[in-house]
């Protein structure tokens, strides 16, 4: 039986689920500040993706945290 300790695939999909919900969330704090600027109601039509730097500085601290994330919860279970 495989389990996540000793699955050479867990890391990866506990980090890429956490890179989904994180990412998901860094989208919604960026346009909630954007529109809460702009005075504009905060509804899917108003959402933007940044682009450029915005991005790729977005992405890397996402991917930078999920990463982490999915080391601690290797670590943890680990121990556990």
């Amino acid at each position: 039986m495989v389990t996540p300790m000793n699955n050479p695939n867990h890391f990866w999909l506990v980090s890429g689920v956490t890179f989904v919900v994180f990412f998901t969330e860094a989208l919604i704090h960026y346009n909630y500040g954007i529109l809460e600027t702009k005075a504009l109601p905060f509804n899917i039509s108003n959402f933007t993706i940044p682009k450029g730097k915005s991005l790729l500085k977005m992405s890397s601290i996402v991917v930078v945290a999920s990463a982490l994330s999915g080391m601690i919860i290797s670590h943890v279970e680990q121990k556990a």
